[in-house]
C-alpha cells in the first residue's frame, strides 16, 4: 500500500479567503468516517486518481476486517450540496502499528485539488492517529510527486528512506516520517493549521 499520486495532498492555500471557492460549491464541507455506502464513489475517485487503483474488495476488507485501519472522507454537509457536485470530495486512511501510523492513501476529486482539501484531510488523519496513540507518522510518495512533497515538508515530514521501483509502474518512492507527533512542540502548529482550515471549510 502506498500514498496516492495525483490527488494525494495539496499545497497550502495562499490567501485564506475561502479554499472551497469554485463556480459551484457546497456551502460547507465536513470530515467523517468512510463507510461501505461510500464505496461506489470511492471506486470512481480511485479511477481518476491512481495508475493502479485499489480494488473494491480491498476497500471492503479494509473497512470490515482490518482493525488497524481508519478511513475518513470529505463530503458536503447534508443539505448544502448542489446536484452538480460529488457527494464524496476526498478520502484517505492510515494503518496503525503500535505507536506508528502509516498513511496509506489520500485522494481528492480532480476539480477540487489545489484548495487545501488534501491538507485538511491529512491533518484530520494525523489528529485521529494521535488520539489513538500514534507518536510517529510515515508514508511513501512518488519521487515525481512534487506537489505532495512540498506539502509534507511544509507539515514537517522528513525524508528517512528510499524504495526503488516501489510502485507497480516501477517508479521509486521516498519514505517520509513525522516524528514526535505526540509532543506539543510538533503538534501545536499542525493543530492550529487544522483548526484554521476546519473553520474555513465548515463555513456556511
Amino acid at each position: 500500500m502506498s500514498i496516492t499520486e495525483e490527488g494525494a495532498a495539496l499545497p497550502g492555500y495562499e490567501g485564506e479567503t475561502d479554499p472551497r471557492d469554485a463556480v459551484q460549491r457546497p456551502r460547507a464541507l465536513e470530515i467523517g468516517p468512510l463507510t461501505l455506502a461510500d464505496l461506489a464513489a470511492v471506486m470512481a475517485l480511485e479511477a481518476v486518481s491512481f495508475p493502479s487503483p485499489w480494488s473494491l474488495a480491498t476497500y471492503h476488507s479494509e473497512l470490515t476486517r482490518n482493525r488497524r485501519s481508519r478511513y475518513l472522507k470529505v463530503s458536503p454537509v447534508p443539505g448544502t450540496n448542489p446536484p452538480a457536485l460529488p457527494a464524496l470530495i476526498a478520502q484517505g486512511g492510515f494503518m496503525r502499528f503500535g505507536a506508528e501510523m502509516h498513511i496509506v492513501t489520500i485522494a481528492v476529486q480532480p476539480d477540487w485539488r489545489g484548495r487545501s482539501i488534501g491538507e485538511w484531510l491529512l491533518l484530520a488523519l494525523l489528529a485521529l492517529g494521535r488520539e489513538e496513540g500514534a507518536r510517529t507518522a510515515t508514508l511513501e510518495v512518488r519521487v515525481s510527486n512534487q506537489v505532495a512533497l512540498r506539502l509534507y515538508r511544509k507539515l514537517s515530514f522528513a525524508e528517512v528512506g528510499y524504495r526503488r521501483r516501489y510502485y507497480p509502474d516501477r517508479e521509486d518512492a521516498r519514505i517520509l516520517e513525522l516524528a514526535d507527533l505526540h509532543t506539543q512542540h510538533v503538534w501545536s502548529p499542525l493543530r492550529e493549521r487544522f483548526e484554521r482550515l476546519s473553520s474555513l471549510m465548515r463555513r456556511a
